[in-house]
């Protein structure tokens, strides 16, 4: 699930017409399978801790790897304003990626129940939804299908 997030699919059906409507926007739902990606209420807070966390410790590599670089004359002005852009563009690049990678981390700690699978059926209008396992499995069923 965790591969499929980062590759900015659905972690639960694997399609690429998941909720991300454009690199700062979201759709309410996974337009294939329907699945909510904001399951519950404060669920933002994950993948924004998550940003902040993979943002520090990039600068972090960063400014050790600079500093045993550059030492003893450290060139203090250019290594601020490059990890200041580092610290302002990295948690831009990252925002899609780390709400699709929280998801899957929420639903492999708390698979949909039933009243959600419901409603995710319902909302791609009645149409059973694909729940494939593995990519591989995915890749079977739309054999398959076709």
């Amino acid at each position: 699930m965790i591969v499929r997030a980062v590759a900015l699919k659905c972690p639960r059906c694997a399609s690429r017409r998941t909720f991300i409507r454009c690199w700062l926007g979201k759709f309410e739902r996974c337009r294939s399978c329907g699945v909510r990606w904001r399951r519950e209420e404060g669920f933002e807070l994950g993948p924004v801790a998550l940003n902040t966390v993979v943002t520090f410790m990039a600068l972090a590599v960063a400014m050790t790897v600079a500093f045993i670089a550059t030492a003893p004359d450290i060139p203090v002005l250019p290594l601020v304003f490059t990890l200041g852009a580092v610290a302002v563009l990295l948690p831009l690049a990252l925002y899609p990626i780390t709400f699709t990678v929280w998801l899957a981390v929420d639903l492999a700690a708390n698979p949909p129940g039933a009243a959600e699978q419901a409603e995710a059926v319902q909302w791609v209008g009645g149409h059973p939804v694909r729940q494939p396992s593995s990519p591989a499995q995915f890749a079977s069923q739309s054999d398959s299908a076709a």
